[in-house]
């Protein structure tokens, strides 16, 4: 069994009997687990060009615009799509010159690395050209491998090298530069056997146990506190049956302090002055009551560091930068003290 296999198993271990306990009272079958799509079921990188109205596209910021048409090449396909901006603070102008894309597929993707979606994220470069901002998107997409590592009940992404053409516009160069897209949320939880739900009124009885238990540590890990179950800030919730339990999964990591982007601030409500100042932001708990979880990211702990001292997406001074920011982490989970004092001082609930 693989490293990964192994967490798998222990992460959803623990929820089992509590998956068994609400099926017994679910009246509807949770579907059966799906593979993932064939855009996501590698890790390999690979190239696409997109084409449209740059132009238009960089001087458009509002997320409910209509789309604007373009095409995607990859391999020998070309592909019909349309583009528009996404996201919150990325999509001002004061933040990025050229904001995050959401990207709608037409008929005729079948048969291609692109079958069966229809639209993804697509997380891009802020200010081309910068080697600083370049440097961010390799680093949040290893973030999300590592959270795959940790459990399966997350988000899958995948990096490529795309190149931006103004086919409108030929004076204007193209953009080359990193970018990787986000699975899709309802084929992520299809891969986990269920269901996308909205909850914003959920509270903690609702969430399984073992996966809350999970993300609570890893969102420690990487110092993230963009994020909020009441709000379901970059939280989605999966669900396994009409009653079963309730998954909760993270996304969006720029502004984590193992990412340290620039622009990310901790909200002025936190007591921390950098997003990089480590604190706990969700439910209250004991060691005792995070063991299983702690040996999920012990047993994790070589394979994540892996992911870091073995790429050749970051310079060696960041991949040793983010390595030792994770020792951190470690050095506080495997501490009993330690950790409850860090859990004690700002948990809720």
């Amino acid at each position: 069994m693989s490293n990964c296999s192994k967490a798998a198993w222990l992460a959803l271990g623990a929820a089992a009997v509590i998956t068994a306990r609400a099926g017994a009272q679910d009246s509807a079958a949770a579907p059966a687990p799906a593979k993932p799509t064939k855009l996501f079921a590698s890790d390999s990188i690979f190239a696409i060009t997109i084409g449209t109205d740059l132009k238009k596209y960089a001087s458009t910021r509002d997320s409910a615009a209509p789309w604007i048409p373009g095409r995607l090449v990859v391999g020998g396909d070309t592909l019909h799509v349309g583009v528009r901006p996404r996201g919150h603070f990325r999509r001002k102008s004061s933040t990025c010159s050229f904001q995050p894309l959401e990207v709608k597929f037409d008929k005729g993707v079948k048969g291609t690395l692109f079958a069966k979606q229809n639209t993804l994220k697509l997380v891009t470069t802020c200010w081309p050209g910068r080697a600083e901002y370049e440097a961010y998107i390799p680093q949040e997409y290893l973030v999300y491998r590592a959270y795959n590592l940790i459990t399966p009940v997350s988000f899958r992404a995948r990096l490529v090298r795309v190149t931006y053409a103004d086919t409108v516009h030929a004076d204007r160069p193209p953009i080359v530069t990193m970018a990787f897209f986000l699975e899709d949320q309802k084929d992520m939880a299809a891969r986990n056997g269920g269901t996308m739900i909205k909850a914003k009124n959920a509270g903690r009885d609702d969430f399984d146990p073992a996966l809350l238990a999970l993300l609570s540590l890893f969102q420690f890990m990487i110092a993230n506190t963009d994020w909020g179950f009441a709000s379901q800030h970059n939280i989605r919730f999966v669900r396994t049956g009409q009653f079963g339990v309730v998954f909760p999964v993270a996304y969006d990591f720029d502004f984590s302090g193992v990412v340290g982007t620039r622009y990310a601030t901790p909200d002025p409500s936190i007591p921390i002055r950098s997003v990089k100042n480590r604190i706990w932001t969700s439910y209250c708990y004991t060691p005792q009551d995070l063991a299983p979880a702690v040996a999920v990211f012990n047993a994790q702990r070589a394979a994540i560091t892996a992911l870091y001292t073995d790429s050749r997406l970051l310079d060696p001074k960041a991949a040793q930068g983010a390595v030792a920011y994770y020792e951190e982490f470690y050095a506080i989970i495997n501490d009993a003290n330690k950790l409850n004092k860090e859990i004690q001082r700002h948990c809720a609930g």
